[in-house]
């Protein structure tokens, strides 16, 4: 969320009065007695503020309330704006240090906490979390940690209500996250509008938590419907679980029947490998490959059709042989030549500081012999799902596109007329996240679940039995 502004403020984007009023009002919504509150990583008090309102409006007596804020300005600033409330307290302190014992439990926790991705968080910090949460796995957030700390601060029976980006309900990283929530009552999933933090492209999901057995879970979805669902336990994605239309019976899926599904290559330098087919010097022709966006294949081609190499537009230096290795400085010495210019910039990647790659490999290493095989594409956003054909396997598809490569080479023109019909472009709607102005954010997890006709999939997977009944 906001990730571009998050970063030069520690993560933080402020939350609007109105989303903070509304949060607050779900924070003690149906709450007989709240003796005391957390606002963790408060800022400058905006849910403070709306606390006050909250029981001034009502006449109500008000709860103790505490804010803890590691940034010591902006807790000074909000100890002078609330000195004349006695019954807020400002701590300026590392949230995620305290213990129970330091600051005790409380009966609710607010929060918008920071957003900041594993690259940002210093790495020997990332280890002292990875030694005490259970949520510090693989290539964590900053604010999966704020849920974990949260929560073993609440009270039994008690309540957490944050705002956060969407991410954790379906990334990888966030798997033990998930794990975590699910073994309390997640009672609240409310997307809000991709406009709700002015200025600043965002995904924003206000996640609702009691610190109680399992139950079912409300699901606010944007387009303006609700699901109530049972979340699996087991830390798969949840955006599966809210769906709102479920296959009846057990149906093959293109999980099935693909070698591959996955988003194309991330080189961590775009700027760097990609370069205009007409601008390319004759000594790099052999390790160049025509390359594609998710937005040129919208807005150059037409749906279901096969992709001609020559009209794509750009390519793509690719420092890899076809069996995936990477080659040596020998092996690739007028690419290497080429790419000294930009060498600053290439040691500048995270992979690259941390010594995980060399100076000229990409930010992950593409897998070139499912890449290399004829495979269909489809944009990462758009506002239909569309597919389209890479007959010849001769195209690198850029990290905008997702690929999909079928066990039976044969069955691909068959697999490409389905996944442009109207029932897969149906269940897909339905399965994917909303993104701003009406667009479909397809995932690989959205993609691996699609539904595909049995006599499909028993071209791709002869001894695979078939379902009794299929519906989609």
């Amino acid at each position: 969320m906001g990730r571009t502004r998050a970063r030069e403020g520690l993560g933080r984007v402020e939350t609007p009065m109105a989303v903070a009023r509304h949060m607050v009002e779900l924070l003690f919504d149906g709450v007989a007695s709240a003796t005391r509150v957390l606002d963790a990583g408060a800022g400058r008090g905006i849910f403070i503020k709306a606390i006050a309102a909250y029981v001034r409006e009502r006449g109500i007596p008000p709860p103790e309330v505490v804010g803890v804020e590691v940034d010591p300005q902006l807790a000074d600033a909000a100890a002078r704006q609330f000195r004349g409330l006695p019954w807020v307290k400002i701590v300026a302190a590392d949230f995620l240090t305290l213990t129970p014992k330091e600051i005790g439990h409380f009966d609710l926790v607010i929060s918008n906490p920071p957003y900041i991705s594993y690259e940002y968080i210093d790495p020997a910090a990332r280890e002292r979390y990875r030694q005490t949460f259970k949520t510090a796995r693989g290539r964590f957030d900053m604010y999966y940690l704020f849920f974990e700390k949260a929560l073993d601060l609440l009270r039994q029976g008690g309540r957490l209500v944050f705002i956060t980006t969407e991410k954790y309900t379906y990334t990888n990283s966030a798997t033990e996250l998930r794990k975590l929530l699910t073994t309390h009552h997640v009672k609240l999933l409310e997307f809000l509008d991709e406009d709700t933090f002015p200025g600043v492209y965002a995904y924003p999901l206000i996640t609702v938590v009691e610190k109680k057995p399992p139950g079912p879970t409300v699901i606010h979805h944007r387009d303006g419907t609700t699901t109530v669902v049972n979340l699996p336990t087991d830390g798969t994605p949840w955006l599966a679980a809210a769906s709102r239309q479920t296959p009846s019976h057990p149906a093959p899926t293109l999980r099935d029947i693909a070698e591959k599904i996955s988003p194309g290559v991330a080189t961590g330098r775009d700027h760097v490998f990609i370069i205009p087919r007409h601008a390319l010097p004759p000594e790099l022709a052999p390790y160049s490959h025509p390359t594609v966006s998710g937005q040129e294949l919208t807005n150059l081609f037409k749906p279901g059709t096969a992709i001609d190499p020559t009209k794509l537009p750009n390519v793509i230096l690719m420092p890899y042989k076809k069996t995936g290795q990477l080659m040596t400085p020998t092996e690739a010495q007028p690419l290497i030549q080429y790419l000294q210019r930009h060498r600053p910039q290439l040691e500048d990647r995270y992979a690259v500081k941390t010594g995980k790659k060399p100076w000229y490999a990409f930010h992950e290493n593409p897998p070139m012999l499912q890449l290399l095989k004829p495979k269909i594409l489809v944009p990462d956003l758009a506002k239909e799902p569309a597919f389209y054909l890479d007959p010849t396997g001769s195209i690198i598809p850029r990290h905008s596109v997702y690929y999909i490569v079928p066990k039976n080479p044969q069955t691909i023109t068959q697999l490409l007329h389905y996944l442009n019909s109207e029932e897969a472009k149906r269940y897909l709607r339905q399965h994917s996240q909303k993104a701003a102005n009406g667009y479909l954010r397809l995932q690989t997890h959205v993609l691996e679940k699609l539904p595909i006709p049995p006599a499909l999939a028993k071209a791709n997977n002869p001894t695979a039995p078939l379902p009794n009944t299929w519906m989609l």
